[in-house]
């Protein structure tokens, strides 16, 4: 199958240029760096030693901060990504710390190119990008590599089970794997016989960090914070936000959509159902109790002012967000009940009360009223949260010990 795939992806070349072509005209390409995923590096190679992090999106890079904290000052971090979005974050938040490229396409040839140019002596892969000619190209340079986070959905282990010795091939491409969750590694298990090991999952590794947060300091007023919402879910929403804006005169109402992008086309819904709103980059001047978050990293401090977080994702098929993330900032945790990629750790919050779970609108409405209204409630609810929060998710010096190994191991 793999030599077939091969095949596929060099006579899709082609195509692969006129999609760069168009993403770019898009704006969903960086024009003047799509260079970078045909192989060819827009900077020199450092003299350091490299650490080569594939994290295909912002929630995957984010994921990898207690590598490259552990790291960089000994070795050079190099951090690929796919999306815009996460070359913007790592510009933002760890420029001096790692070099960062696009990820090259999984053509043979430009992957090739890639390695040769760089020479990484360990490669890290995060959760489940799995590319099969990069994949092949690590391990004929003999260059040891570990998947962290790996996870399955339901969906893609349906699939994957039909030709289960191939996505086998491709785990063993891996000196070590680290399941996401107990529930992924059963998944794992069954497709493959490599050993696959549970050591929590990394996303729940990052510590809170308070000390730098910018103005946005919890105040007298009720906060309610729409987190990472998907499209369609704030029209959903909009009605008892509506509701609660009107009779709640001093509540406050934060959105912030899991792609800000799309924060205009929220910012023109809102105010096509009179509902007066602003983002906060143009805060400026403006009153508005309801705010569009529009830029990526700013979720933390709006968490830090929230009471009540209600996390998207849910209300649609998509899965669901991190909860542990809201409740870290002493926030009352909703979601809705599509949380398959987080179930584990919802199932344990609702266990301890330390989050709710509602499957409709109504509910929602009814849950909102009583703790908006009872501060007992509301209170508990938050304390619960937190005390969550505060387990240990992630054996965070295993994982240390293990790159150690195979960082001697390339030595």
């Amino acid at each position: 199958m793999f030599k077939l795939y091969r095949f596929l992806s060099f006579i899709a070349i082609p195509l692969i240029f006129f999609n760069i072509c168009w993403r770019i005209i898009q704006k969903k390409e960086d024009k003047q760096r799509y260079k970078e995923r045909f192989g060819k590096s827009s900077v020199q190679i450092p003299q350091n030693k490299i650490i080569w992090i594939h994290a295909a999106s912002v929630g995957e890079f984010k994921s990898s901060h207690i590598i490259i904290e552990t790291y960089y000052k000994k070795y050079s971090i190099l951090v690929t990504t796919t999306t815009k979005s996460a070359a913007e974050y790592a510009s933002k938040y760890y420029a001096g710390k790692i070099i960062h490229q696009y990820a090259p396409f999984d053509v043979d040839i430009w992957v090739k190119r890639f390695i040769k140019y760089w020479k990484p002596q360990l490669v890290l892969w995060i959760e489940s990008d799995l590319w099969p000619n990069t994949l092949s190209a690590i391990k004929k340079n003999k260059i040891q590599s570990l998947l962290i986070n790996a996870r399955i959905s339901p969906q893609s282990f349906n699939r994957w089970k039909r030709i289960a010795n191939n996505y086998n091939e491709l785990l063993k491409t891996f000196s070590n794997v680290f399941a996401q969750s107990r529930e992924d590694l059963k998944r794992l298990q069954s497709l493959s016989n490599k050993k696959i090991e549970f050591i929590g999952n990394l996303k729940l590794a990052n510590v809170v960090d308070t000390k730098n947060f910018p103005v946005l300091s919890k105040k007298s007023n009720l906060s309610i914070m729409l987190a990472s919402s998907h499209k369609g879910e704030e029209e959903k929403l909009i009605p008892l936000i509506k509701k609660l804006y009107v009779k709640y005169p001093s509540t406050l109402f934060y959105i912030a959509p899991r792609h800000p992008e799309r924060s205009s086309s929220i910012e023109k819904i809102f105010y096509h159902k009179k509902l007066k709103c602003a983002k906060n980059s143009n805060l400026k001047n403006n009153n508005s109790r309801v705010i569009i978050v529009d830029s990526f990293g700013n979720l933390a401090s709006y968490f830090h002012k929230s009471d009540i977080v209600f996390l998207g994702g849910s209300l649609s098929k998509s899965g669901g967000h991190n909860p542990i993330e809201p409740a870290r900032y002493n926030c009352a945790i909703i979601s809705g009940n599509h949380v398959f990629n987080w179930q584990n750790i919802y199932d344990e919050m609702v266990k301890e009360q330390a989050c709710y779970i509602i499957n409709n609108l109504e509910k929602l409405e009814d849950l909102l009223e009583k703790l908006i209204n009872d501060e007992d409630i509301l209170e508990k609810s938050k304390q619960n949260a937190l005390n969550f929060a505060q387990k240990k998710f992630f054996d965070e010096e295993k994982l240390i010990d293990i790159i150690n190994s195979n960082l001697i191991k390339n030595a």
